[in-house]
């Protein structure tokens, strides 16, 4: 097997890794600071953060898990996404969240409608998702007729593109962008404070648990070639999945559903209904 098709694990558990990713978002001051290098005329102070928030308001609902879900002092919401898999369905799923996070966010009785709160979507992606080489993508909703008419809601879907190279983003972002790709960073007060952030998580038993787990993975992979070895490696990560929703209080029917969004395209649904059944 060539040195490139070999997994590479110290990559798997950089800031991209599931676990480190909830790890690190789960201190406010990086979620603020983060936050006001992708919207900074926001001018973001205090924060609330929650990782791995549920959300569904009826058990019809498709209960859909965010990574990270972010509330200012003025009510405005953000959710943020670390999402490193390309998949044909990831506009519809950002959709679905920013949806989830506008219905909860309803109006109540004696309310205007002026008082409906911002809501924001950000994908962080280490590929680009529309293949035009741009930094970010910010899509809001604009007149066909004429896209430099925009409809003023207050909500955005946000892609950011490690891999971009056309426009411009904040320094620090930038910075971020370099720390995902592996490259030198100038150590800025944002990756400084995610760096610190990591290497403190790394010294903890629950770390050590996740990398050998991960390795144990990574070396299955490679005794049973990559394409084997990445079965081997989703169905990990599905039994992974299923423990976490079930600490979550998760019925067997929600978890079918969280699993079903994420593995449709490898896994009928009498299959992961199998995972879910003998896990």
């Amino acid at each position: 097997m060539s040195k490139e098709k070999e997994l590479n694990v110290s990559e798997a558990l950089g800031f991209t890794d599931d676990l480190m990713f909830q790890i690190v978002m789960r201190d406010p001051e990086i979620c603020r600071m983060f936050l006001n290098e992708v919207l900074p005329h926001l001018d973001i102070q205090d924060i609330t953060v929650r990782t791995q928030e549920r959300i569904a308001f009826n058990q019809e609902d498709k209960v859909s898990i965010l990574d990270v879900l972010i509330t200012d002092s003025r009510g405005r919401r953000y959710n943020v996404e670390m999402q490193v898999a390309h998949k044909a369905d990831m506009d519809k799923r950002a959709r679905q969240y920013l949806f989830k996070m506008m219905e909860d966010g309803f109006l109540r009785r004696k309310q205007e409608y002026g008082e409906l709160h911002a809501a924001y979507v950000i994908f962080i992606l280490p590929f680009d998702p529309k293949g035009k080489g741009l930094k970010r993508y910010t899509f809001v909703y604009t007149a066909k007729e004429d896209p430099s008419v925009e409809l003023n809601d207050d909500s955005a879907l946000i892609y950011l593109n490690t891999k971009g190279t056309k426009g411009e983003i904040r320094p620090e972002l930038d910075d971020l962008y370099r720390m995902i790709e592996g490259k030198p960073t100038s150590n800025g007060k944002l990756v400084s404070r995610i760096k610190k952030s990591m290497n403190n998580y790394r010294r903890t038993e629950e770390w050590r648990q996740h990398v050998m787990n991960t390795e144990e993975v990574a070396e299955a992979a490679k005794q049973l070639g990559m394409e084997e070895g990445m079965h081997e490696a989703t169905v990990a990560a599905i039994h992974k999945t299923i423990n976490m929703l079930r600490r979550m209080k998760c019925s067997p029917k929600q978890i079918l559903q969280e699993l079903e969004q994420d593995y449709d395209n490898e896994f009928s649904e009498e299959e992961l209904a199998d995972f879910v059944k003998n896990a």
